[in-house]
């Protein structure tokens, strides 16, 4: 259940405009819109109204706009947050195909989501699943919204090093071989043509 506070939105910014300017005048309402957005990534992480503007976004600038939304509008406790949990085909719908082909049953992804009053909210994708990406996931801390790139990546990327360390799969999979599967993974999710870019 949606336990987020509801607020009116005003023209306190220029997240808070872009909405207005979409005729949502609510925040549950900007909740609904955004998760029905397709996903995809925009052409600037740094331009969280372009999730609006080039009606598509990720789970990092999706979330990133709406804390933006409701810090503008007087909401600072609702907390963006960046996590890592095992991804796979029961957890996100549409990646079990690009894992099968690779020979992986998960990878470890890291998920940007929103955190109010202790409880988790997912609004990347309006699909129903038996299983959410919570239920898998490994750890998390708050972050900015100015880190959902270069930071997020790096918190990324370090974890995928300690993964492929503890889980002895260094002899065939590095960092890099990893991240281009989550690159396929994340072709399918956006609905573009998968390449498989490494294999044996």
């Amino acid at each position: 259940m949606n336990k987020l506070p509801n607020f009116i939105i005003e023209n306190r910014g220029r997240v808070s405009f872009e909405f207005l300017n979409k005729g949502l005048r609510d925040f549950h309402a900007a909740l609904d819109y955004v998760r029905d957005i397709p996903y995809g990534r925009t052409t600037n992480k740094k331009k969280l109204e372009l999730v609006l503007t080039e009606n598509r976004g990720t789970c990092s600038t999706k979330h990133a706009i709406l804390t933006e939304l409701a810090s503008e509008n007087g909401y600072p406790d609702i907390q963006l947050m960046v996590g890592i949990y095992k991804m796979c085909a029961d957890n996100t719908v549409g990646v079990g195909k690009v894992l099968e082909e690779y020979g992986l049953d998960h990878v470890p992804e890291a998920h940007s989501y929103i955190v109010y009053q202790q409880r988790r909210y997912d609004f990347t994708r309006n699909i129903q699943s038996d299983k959410s990406p919570f239920d898998s996931l490994i750890e998390e801390l708050p972050i900015r919204t100015d880190q959902i790139s270069d930071f997020k990546n790096e918190y990324h990327r370090t974890y995928l090093t300690k993964w492929l360390k503890s889980h002895k799969l260094r002899g065939r999979w590095n960092v890099d071989k990893i991240w281009k599967v989550r690159e396929d993974c994340i072709r399918e999710l956006s609905g573009k043509k998968k390449t498989v870019v490494w294999r044996d």
